[in-house]
């Protein structure tokens, strides 16, 4: 917008007005290489996810004696996944909003089941063993359920692939909710080989990575939602192999002891 109102304030043509329009051009191209990589990146896992599926269905189909109640099950993911893409549009277009995303009331440990549902297979394939440990006591959380799923899909993925060349066993993803005072706290911990200083300083800085293919948007979203739902997102070391993500979101109804 910026850059429109110097173009048309009328005629100036000074070296330091061309600087800041460059400036301004600049500074809109990375906001758009930011979008561009940020859509790019989220829609991805669900058109993956439809591939694979799609793939095990032709295998299935391909045999004397088709397996269909595997095929309806596929068939069933495949469906479920599109919308999933269909969904993560709508909420990056609801990030371009100046009204924001649509929020409602949430029970967060019931999204987080939903997301380890829809990720069990892609945990099975590739031998994670997965804990789960969440807060009986957690209250309701006020949220855009697509984009803290969003989140935790980042984070479990980001959790099995820090695992990738691990010669530790078994691998562990461990996910788990906690009351922290007036917030809901939910970890991501895996028993991969963590990250060095460099990565501790600048991985929620968008196209950071470490990943040979990584578009390096991965975690700068994540931050920029959680931070959106008035939480903070962070990560430490663990002093065994491993990592862990954690993020806050404020509670509704945050325990009386907590209010006094």
């Amino acid at each position: 917008m910026a850059g429109w109102c110097m173009r048309f304030l009328g005629g100036i043509d000074r070296p330091g007005a061309r600087l800041a329009n460059h400036g301004v051009s600049a500074a809109a191209a990375m906001t758009m290489r930011e979008l561009i990589a940020s859509i790019a990146h989220e829609v991805n896992q669900p058109l993956a996810a439809i591939v694979a599926n799609a793939d095990a269905c032709l295998s299935w189909l391909g045999t004397d004696q088709p397996d269909l109640a595997h095929v309806r099950e596929a068939a069933k993911r495949i469906i479920r996944d599109g919308y999933r893409a269909s969904a993560v549009l709508s909420s990056i277009r609801a990030l371009l909003k100046t009204s924001g995303p649509a929020m409602s009331e949430l029970n967060l440990n019931q999204v987080i089941r939903d997301i380890l549902e829809l990720m069990r297979n892609e945990l099975s394939r590739y031998d994670v063993v997965l804990q789960i440990d969440l807060c009986k006591q957690l209250g309701r959380v006020w949220g855009n359920r697509i984009q803290l799923q969003q989140v935790l899909i980042n984070l479990i993925k980001n959790a099995i692939e820090s695992m990738s060349d691990s010669v530790v066993r078994p691998l562990l993803v461990r996910v788990s909710t906690a009351i922290q005072g007036e917030l809901a706290v939910v970890a991501v911990e895996d028993s991969g080989s963590g990250f060095d200083a460099v990565a501790a300083e600048h991985m929620f800085e968008p196209f950071f990575t470490t990943k040979r293919e990584g578009t390096g948007v991965g975690l700068s979203i994540c931050r920029s939602i959680v931070e959106a739902h008035g939480g903070v997102l962070c990560a430490t070391r663990k002093e065994s192999p491993g990592s862990v993500f954690q993020f806050t979101v404020p509670l509704i109804h945050p325990p009386i002891s907590t209010q006094n």
